[in-house]
């Protein structure tokens, strides 16, 4: 077994103390290294942007696929070195990897001082409070979620954990069963992230379809979206996550109804093929999912798609690849992400027969990416001449340029848009007529001015 790690020297209780927390994988970890950051705060301790001036660097880790493990890893042994060349006395891990490798992380990852669970984060001041020898100490004032996205937009997490089964998914055994935040306390979160200057909130979930399920016995996202949209000072709510077998009338409705919730559909279909799908254990076909692609389209004309499909699931067959990449060029999503299958431990496809050699679905991803790629730049080339409304999220002085978002583009995954002759800056709206079209983004010139 290796050596236990050596315990930091105790920190005087009144001496100031500084936390940099690193926060990986998806938008769900954000949000809970935002709490976490907002309990340290109100215990009075001082949050750094900078890793070198920490007396305790937190690793807020994923670990939901290969590569996200690797990155985790190797983020807690850079954390690990600025203890032999810095200030830092401790580091903390946590999250997704330190929940799912508990038992073999704390004999093996002797770089961590400290390993938490995502369910002991709650406790994150008292272990930040031992692992610098100090007494435990109340909280000096309400806590507050610490943003990590710009000002003027945030997540805004309405569930957490996954009742669905999904064949090549770890996340029902790491996060649990799906659990719904109560509709009032979401719609309070949303008044004050709005007081602070937010104007688009990003609903982020594992299971968004099943909200409120587990509270009153049926499904409530419908009520749940009318509420937050009549929350004043929101101009965009977007809603992402949404599992394609559970869209009801009600739901299209109020996307067609309710002018501040985005027309943007995020619909993860994962494949398109029958045989694959059900070894997929998605509980949809194909033709479910086309009839479902035919009613929001009329319902909702101006709306932008986006989805993912996994390439290499094992058992996947040339034939069924290739009815995938006929599907995509056919369905034109605004937005396609692949993913090569990651055969991950305590999943049912991990034990299936026929895995795809990783070359093969490598190729394959390669493919499915021209293939987007080609029906994106169409896309995008078909707005030339039209004015459409932007969010800028930054600004390049060098380039005198905006940076921003259409409403079809959510923000860190999808497509940008590059504007001109504009001084608006992060957090404001401006017409823009496009001039150009790419495959990951269009340019325009505003037209108007900011608000």
């Amino acid at each position: 077994m290796a050596a236990e790690p050596e315990p930091a020297p105790p920190m005087p209780a009144d001496a100031p103390a500084r936390v940099h927390l690193i926060s990986l994988g998806c938008p769900r970890n954000t949000v809970d290294s935002e709490r976490m950051l907002g309990l340290l705060q109100g215990s009075a301790y001082e949050i750094t942007d900078d890793p070198e001036q920490a007396d305790v660097v937190v690793v807020n880790t994923c670990g939901f696929i290969g590569p996200a493990k690797e990155e985790s890893i190797e983020t807690v042994m850079a954390a690990h070195r600025l203890k032999q060349t810095g200030r830092c006395r401790a580091v903390i891990v946590t999250g997704f990897l330190a929940t799912r490798y508990e038992t073999e992380l704390k004999e093996e990852l002797v770089e961590a001082d400290r390993l938490l669970t995502i369910a002991q984060e709650s406790d994150i001041v008292g272990q930040v409070d031992a692992a610098l020898g100090r007494a435990p100490r109340p909280q000096s004032r309400p806590p507050q979620r610490v943003g990590l996205t710009p000002k003027h937009w945030a997540y805004l997490r309405i569930s957490d954990g996954c009742d669905h089964q999904c064949a090549f998914c770890a996340i029902p055994g790491i996060r649990g069963r799906h659990r719904s935040e109560p509709l009032d306390r979401l719609v309070d979160e949303a008044e004050r992230l709005v007081a602070a200057g937010v104007r688009e909130l990003v609903l982020v979930s594992q299971d968004a379809m099943r909200y409120g399920a587990d509270l009153e016995g049926r499904p409530r996202l419908a009520a749940l979206l009318r509420r937050l949209a009549a929350v004043p000072g929101v101009d965009w709510l977007r809603l992402m996550y949404t599992y394609p077998a559970f869209w009801t009338d009600e739901l299209i409705d109020v996307f067609a109804s309710e002018p501040r919730l985005c027309a943007y559909i995020d619909m993860p279909l994962q494949h398109i093929s029958d045989a694959v799908l059900r070894r997929m254990k998605r509980a949809t076909t194909r033709a479910q999912t086309t009839q479902l692609l035919a009613r929001l389209r009329g319902a909702l004309p101006k709306a932008g798609f986006r989805s993912t499909f996994i390439v290499g699931f094992p058992g996947e067959t040339e034939a069924q690849f290739e009815e995938l990449l006929e599907f995509v060029a056919a369905a034109r999503f605004d937005h396609v992400t692949g993913f090569t299958f990651s055969p991950e431990e305590g999943t049912l496809a991990a034990r299936l027969d026929g895995q795809v050699p990783p070359e093969v679905a490598v190729e394959r991803y390669a493919r499915l990416t021209e293939v987007q790629e080609r029906v994106s730049a169409e896309i995008n080339a078909d707005l030339v001449g039209s004015r459409r409304v932007v969010l800028i999220d930054d600004r390049d002085e060098a380039a005198a340029i905006a940076l921003g978002r259409l409403e079809r583009d959510a923000p860190e995954i999808d497509g940008q848009v590059m504007v001109t002759d504009t001084q608006a800056g992060p957090g404001q709206f401006v017409d823009v007529e496009i001039t150009s079209g790419y495959a990951y983004e269009v340019t325009g010139r505003a037209v108007g001015a900011p608000r």
